[in-house]
């Protein structure tokens, strides 16, 4: 074999090989990074859902700009977390990780799109969108703590 058949070979082997994430053996639990990256996630659903349904009738809290400011300052971090859950999921659910991501996502965005709304609520959904931007992505990990006892429920965690 020519130098460039034995090149294009080894690079098209290395294109069908499993990614080290594929290869992973399932754990049966999610680490405290993992379980993390769920919070935020989550925590971000919360942000972007409450920002929108609060924004307009009858509420009217001008949420929505409120909401686009802090996805455009940290969706490369939400993002980040984002794809940590679902390395997670990959790892976990081999065989059934987009279905189960899908499932999660969807009851998620559902809570969050449907939790009955009022003052109150849009107040404090408010306030953590304007709060945001000024107290940074430490802040909206520490909102998102808040979660830890339902999704430690829902995921085992390997670090008890």
């Amino acid at each position: 074999m020519t130098g460039r058949r034995v090149l294009a070979l080894v690079g098209i082997v290395a294109l069908l090989a499993p990614s080290a994430e594929a290869l992973a053996k399932a754990r049966g639990c999610f680490t405290k990074k993992e379980q993390q990256a769920e919070e935020v996630v989550r925590q971000g659903l919360r942000m972007r859902e409450g920002g929108e349904g609060c924004d307009g009738a009858p509420w009217y809290a001008e949420t929505k700009p409120l909401w686009d400011m802090v996805n455009q300052q940290f969706g490369a971090q939400f993002a980040e977390q984002t794809d940590i859950r679902n390395k997670a999921f990959m790892r976990e659910f081999e065989n059934d990780a987009e279905h189960k991501l899908s499932l999660w996502n969807a009851r998620i965005v559902f809570y969050f799109r449907n939790y009955p709304l009022s003052a109150g609520y849009c107040t404090t959904v408010k306030k953590m969108l304007t709060d945001a931007p000024q107290k940074g992505w430490k802040d909206i990990i520490k909102q998102a703590h808040y979660a830890r006892d339902e999704i430690r429920m829902t995921y085992e965690p390997c670090d008890k």
